[in-house]
């Protein structure tokens, strides 16, 4: 795939053009760091959990996000039903199984919307994807931690299993389609450290799939923004706190020219 800041800054560009309308059905801890999140990037969000307008939002809707990070009786049917609707009507669909190996409940939840719609990405830290493959991880919540020696391999058998594309984030982010597997090295240690920013990327993520014929070229650009964003906004921050860096992530989506892709993007194949 031919990876180039000329084509992921094509892509950002286009999606500021376009706004893209992204229904969230995301977790109660990161509805407002989200929706600000899409706003700054330059989508249009809409947050809902009720079932009743689910599907009628789903119609009106250039992408959607799953989040399973508060799971409660109302929006496991809602996420579910949001799916199928997606599914029908061939809406992207971007999954964000939030501490996925944690306990029963999430990965039947998983299970129930993996059999309802193939999201056209999944993307999760490397412990919640080394749980949907299978792997052993450790779960402290949103937080979760993994040993995984070759996440790339795991990303890549993962995504060939589901027909989907992968991502594992971390300090390097991994994506496969199943066949390639690109690394980014980009983003900031404080990242990790800021709530939602895992559920943001995957929002991010979301907000760009329809932009690109290619769902696997569109989480690359989504990544990529997303990290560098995270880089820019550790750049201006005043302070080294998470605090802080929180608005100025909001503030880098602006910020973001052709030069700081050109000059900072570290992407390879593996």
């Amino acid at each position: 795939m031919d990876i180039t800041a000329d084509r992921i800054w094509a892509d950002f560009r286009t999606l500021r053009e376009t706004t893209p309308l992204v229904l969230s059905l995301t977790n109660s801890v990161v509805r407002e760091f989200t929706a600000d999140a899409l706003l700054g990037l330059g989508a249009s969000p809409i947050m809902s959990d009720a079932f009743e307008e689910i599907a009628e939002l789903v119609g009106i809707s250039s992408a959607l996000n799953l989040n399973i990070g508060t799971p409660t009786p109302r929006s496991t049917e809602a996420m579910a039903l949001a799916a199928g609707v997606a599914k029908a009507k061939a809406i992207p669909i971007a999954l964000d199984p939030v501490a996925v190996g944690a306990t029963r409940l999430r990965r039947e939840l998983v299970d129930r919307l993996l059999r309802i719609a193939i999201p056209t990405v999944i993307r999760g830290n490397q412990a919640e994807i080394a749980a949907l493959a299978g792997l052993p991880s450790v779960a402290r919540g949103v937080d979760a931690v993994g040993n995984l020696d070759q996440v790339s391999a795991v990303v890549r058998r993962l995504a060939k299993q589901l027909g989907t594309v992968v991502v594992a984030s971390g300090a390097t982010d991994y994506l496969s389609d199943g066949e390639t597997v690109i690394a980014i090295e980009n983003g900031h240690p404080l990242m990790a450290r800021t709530t939602g920013s895992g559920c943001v990327a995957t929002a991010v993520i979301a907000a760009f799939l329809p932009i690109s014929s290619s769902s696997f070229s569109a989480a690359v650009s989504a990544m990529v923004v997303m990290d560098l964003a995270g880089e820019l906004a550790a750049d201006h921050s005043r302070t080294e706190g998470p605090g802080s860096f929180r608005v100025r992530f909001l503030d880098a989506f602006d910020k973001l020219e052709p030069e700081h892709i050109e000059k900072r993007m570290r992407v390879t194949t593996v």
